[in-house]
């Protein structure tokens, strides 16, 4: 929690019930993303995609160039969805999940349904949004 915020109170916003259920869903949803990242990673690092970015010119390098292109940016994807995930894991182990990192409010059972590692509350979620410009 930043140091602008207001303070997490030691009761969790959600039942024990509700908890343990997003915890699951995370841990899950952290193994599957863990999959994908060393799937990713075992791609690139394949021979044919060394070989092909290194020796291929033309048209077939370049498409080659362009798939590992892709598979580093689902690899950064993935990555970042990861951290979000293990970071909302440990908010879970203490004690502030569920509560917005910006304004302490919680953050509400639909939004974490829709997005179980989220750390904002919709409305802080809307004001970074538009400070960033989206």
């Amino acid at each position: 929690m930043s140091s602008n915020t207001a303070q997490v109170t030691p009761t969790s916003a959600l039942s024990p019930n509700e908890l343990a259920r997003f915890k699951a869903r995370l841990q899950d949803q952290a193994r599957a993303l863990s999959a994908q990242d060393s799937e990713l990673r075992a791609r690139l690092a394949a021979e044919e995609s060394v070989t092909a970015n290194t020796f291929v010119a033309g048209i077939e390098g370049a498409m080659a160039a362009e798939a590992d292109d892709e598979t580093i940016a689902f690899l950064h994807h993935e990555q970042t969805e990861l951290a979000a995930t293990k970071q909302a894991l440990e908010r879970i182990e203490s004690g502030e999940y569920g509560y917005c990192e910006e304004c302490g409010d919680a953050i509400g059972v639909a939004r974490l349904e829709v997005l179980p590692e989220a750390h904002l509350c919709v409305s802080c979620q809307d004001m970074m949004e538009h400070r960033k410009g989206r």
